[in-house]
């Protein structure tokens, strides 16, 4: 039957239906992060070629790319497990929403930092150099922000697949 997996644990299975993931949040939910995990990749490449005047931890670290890119196969596993929820997409997806949420987490603290390290107008520039200043103080606030939405979309998703997983009394069944 499609749409039909179980969970092994031990000695006890754990059946799950498609019918116990919720209708369409998932794929909601998974295309804002692959749309989140794209604008991270392109306000990444802008912000790295700000990096004469602009100093961004953000990008030293690489977290734009690696958070982009583990935005966009989280929003892909979550669209996967909602149309087809076995036990390696509801699992491989509530795990890949975890490093999502990690991710973002670091993100939001980058930000922090950057925000911290160019937040001042010092004297010493010309009038392009606050020019890219100024851009690159906008990119991190408006990445900051979304990072902290995606981070909270990783979490809330990887939330909605617990009850797929969670051994209760009507759910197991004989292995």
């Amino acid at each position: 039957m499609q749409g039909m997996g179980s969970l092994r644990l031990g000695s006890r299975a754990v059946m799950y239906t498609a019918e116990t993931l919720p209708k369409g949040k998932n794929r909601v939910m998974g295309t804002i992060q692959i749309m989140t995990g794209f604008m991270h990749i392109g306000f990444g490449i802008v912000l790295t070629t700000l990096t004469n005047v602009y100093t961004s931890v953000f990008v030293i670290g690489e977290i734009p790319f690696l958070g982009g890119v583990s935005f966009i196969i989280s929003g892909c596993l979550s669209i996967g497990a909602e149309k087809s929820p076995t036990e390696c997409a509801v699992k491989g997806s509530q795990t890949m929403n975890v490093i999502s949420a990690i991710f973002a987490l670091l993100g939001i603290v980058a930000f922090i930092v950057d925000l911290n390290l160019n937040g001042l107008y010092h004297s010493g520039y010309n009038y392009y150099g606050y020019l890219v200043l100024l851009a690159g103080n906008g990119i991190s606030i408006v990445l900051l922000i979304f990072t902290s939405w995606s981070s909270g979309i990783a979490v809330a998703t990887a939330n909605f697949l617990v009850p797929a997983t969670r051994l209760s009394s009507n759910e197991v069944g004989q292995g």
